[in-house]
């Protein structure tokens, strides 16, 4: 295991050009990815060896890198600057709008809701043990995980935006935890689930062929570990391989399919196993109604910003 000294130089700065409208908060901060948080004027985070702050500036993205994480273009791609994402959404509305007409002023307000809202493009690793260890839990209480199991290499650490953060080890990195380091995570029964996972994990090479499966048997591949059920596999396949006809279905979007669609139980159970229902980008649509569902709830009653406590079979089996 590394336990050597971390980098620490002048970091990378640059801007970037988004294809379409970015709104920038809203995308770092839905609940895709892990770590990241508002900070100086912007977001900042990590997402695997990707360490950066972005801040919007006009119709562009300042962004800083600090030195020994990753370079401007992995930053661009993580971020999907490229995608024309106002083309999809608005085929997935109109579709959507389409196949059920007397939810289409619902549709079109999710839509409105996340305009700009981008799906991103994450680094296998970090992604795959996050939905691992986000089955029941918080966005938040993920964040925390993940940045125990992190700072357990301190040769990680990187220095951004006036704070110490820890890239993510790598496949073979983890391999060298002992059973010590592992308690200290306090993990419970997933604890089970990550020793497991990360023996079994191919390294970053082979995780990156995979993308050349088709989606169902990249799923297969993920479901033969403990703790990656429907939702886990169709995360990964969303967040990582860019499958945007992927569609999780937790407890908000089974909310959101509920609301806006007014799906019956039967249906929002169907889409769990065949998305097709649901036409072209419904993985976009899936984002941008979790978004729209959660907030919703916030605003009715700030009480409601987490998932029960018990949520819905169908929502919470990973």
């Amino acid at each position: 295991m590394v336990r050597g000294e971390s980098v620490t130089a002048d970091p990378v700065r640059g801007i970037l050009r988004p294809s379409s409208s970015y709104a920038l908060v809203p995308s770092l901060l839905c609940g895709q990815a892990f770590r990241f948080r508002q900070s100086a004027g912007g977001v900042a985070g990590v997402c695997g060896s990707l360490a950066l702050h972005v801040a919007s500036a006009g119709r562009s993205l300042r962004i800083t890198l600090p030195a020994g994480s990753a370079a401007l273009a992995e930053a661009g791609r993580f971020l999907g600057v490229a995608d024309n994402l106002r083309e999809d959404a608005a085929e997935s509305c109109a579709y959507l709008c389409g196949h059920y007409p007397d939810s289409a002023a619902a549709v079109r307000e999710v839509f409105a809701f996340s305009e700009g809202l981008h799906l991103l493009h994450q680094q296998a690793v970090e992604t795959i043990i996050g939905y691992v260890l986000s089955v029941q839990s918080s966005v938040e209480l993920v964040r925390r995980r993940l940045d125990a199991l992190a700072e357990l290499f301190p040769a990680n650490r990187r220095l951004l935006a006036g704070s110490d953060v820890f890239l993510f080890p790598a496949v073979a990195e983890l391999r060298s935890l002992t059973a010590a380091e592992f308690d200290r995570l306090h993990l419970g029964y997933r604890t089970t689930w990550l020793r497991e996972l990360i023996a079994g994990l191919p390294e970053e090479n082979a995780l990156e062929e995979l993308r050349e499966e088709h989606p169902w048997e990249r799923r297969r591949f993920f479901r033969t570990f403990a703790g990656i059920g429907p939702k886990v596999s169709s995360c990964i396949d969303l967040f990582v391989y860019g499958n945007d006809d992927a569609f999780p279905v937790d407890v908000w979007v089974d909310r959101g399919l509920r609301h806006v669609l007014r799906f019956s139980s039967r249906e929002v159970h169907a889409t769990v196993g065949d998305s097709s229902a649901l036409g072209p980008h419904c993985g976009l649509f899936g984002e941008y109604l979790f978004r729209y569902e959660r907030e919703r709830s916030v605003r009715l009653d700030p009480s409601c910003g987490q998932p029960p406590a018990k949520p819905p079979r169908s929502a919470d089996t990973g």
